[in-house]
């Protein structure tokens, strides 16, 4: 396959994974908002979106063209604003672009369902000034990228095409899964008696919510929202599908099935490098990120993905890094 039209599906995946936990998150928000009612005051407001747009890795952007962080301006922002790349309109455009170089070799029903979306998108212009319209609106997004991401496992020949498409989402999935975690940490305190702080407990589940894991949670915890459980289940649960343990070891098989390596061995710095996350999450311990510290843990796990991520673009799309090849070349002697 050339390396383009790799690219191609590999973007497909991220771009249609990117654009879900960008509405998990915000659509999450106004969840949260319903169920603890009326009189949040502004600055908690305020605070909430500022958290929003950290996650989405986009603040910096944000401040550079706003002086304040007003809801309706940061909503516009993360969900129609061409201008930022991650946002959820952005995104689809992207992947709608990614599809058409590829169309040939995908099914009519992916290239509707997406184009569909991607027109349905460009036409919205709502503020989100009702919370019910609000949580519509973003659950109607993560239903369409559900569909697309059913509808090409479920139509779309299972080849190498296919492969790089699931590349792409789980290794955007395990970067958004330690980036969401990391920065929801920060922003509530894990040191306070969640019993006595309801408001502590409501920002807990949300975070459970906006990934898809409170009913897992429930099910697995079934005493008071702990912390660390959350953390134990969000990264090193092995069968949690938006655990980072689980979205590393996608990543880990698809490329030994790319390179057709033998356990044991690898091909390419990416696989070494994936190889050794995934050991670490399997082999690493509750109290050893607690002692590590919850945050920085998480920042080094969000760098090594994106490590790992430069180096399936250089290996596959693009040319060597300096001392790749030496580094390739003593993995396979």
């Amino acid at each position: 396959m050339l390396s383009r039209i790799a690219e191609y599906h590999y973007w497909l995946g991220r771009y249609i994974e990117r654009s879900e936990n960008i509405a998990r998150v915000v659509g999450d928000y106004y969840q949260t908002l319903l169920d603890i009612g009326q009189g949040v005051d502004t600055e908690t407001t305020s605070r909430r979106w500022e958290m929003i747009l950290e996650i989405s890795g986009e603040k910096e952007s944000y401040q550079s063209r706003y002086d304040t962080v007003h809801p309706a301006l940061v909503e516009q922002f993360l969900s129609f604003d061409r201008s930022n790349p991650s946002s959820i309109l952005s995104c689809i455009t992207q992947a709608r672009e990614n599809a058409r170089g590829i169309r040939d070799q995908i099914s009519s029903e992916v290239w509707l369902c997406l184009n569909r979306f991607y027109l349905e998108l460009r036409e919205a212009q709502w503020e989100g000034d009702a919370d019910t319209e609000a949580i519509n609106f973003y659950e109607k997004v993560k239903e369409q990228s559900q569909l697309i991401d059913s509808l090409a496992n479920s139509t779309i020949l299972h080849d190498t095409g296919w492969l790089f498409l699931r590349l792409g989402r789980f290794i955007e999935r395990a970067a958004q899964t330690a980036r969401i975690l990391q920065v929801r940490y920060r922003y509530i305190d894990p040191q306070l008696a969640l019993p006595e702080r309801p408001i502590e407990v409501q920002q807990w589940l949300s975070l459970l919510r906006s990934v898809s894991a409170f009913e897992i949670y429930s099910k697995l915890y079934r005493a008071t929202v702990a912390p660390m459980s959350v953390v134990q289940l969000l990264v090193l649960n092995p069968r949690f599908p938006r655990s980072l343990r689980f979205a590393a070891s996608q990543v880990q098989d698809i490329l030994r099935v790319l390179a057709t390596s033998q356990p044991g061995f690898y091909k390419s710095e990416a696989e070494r490098l994936v190889g050794i996350l995934c050991s670490e999450l399997i082999y690493g311990t509750l109290a050893e990120i607690e002692d590590a510290g919850v945050v920085p843990y998480l920042i080094q796990k969000e760098r090594e993905i994106d490590t790992i991520g430069n180096y399936i673009h250089h290996f596959y799309f693009a040319y060597s890094l300096p001392g790749f090849a030496q580094a390739q070349s003593m993995s396979q002697s």
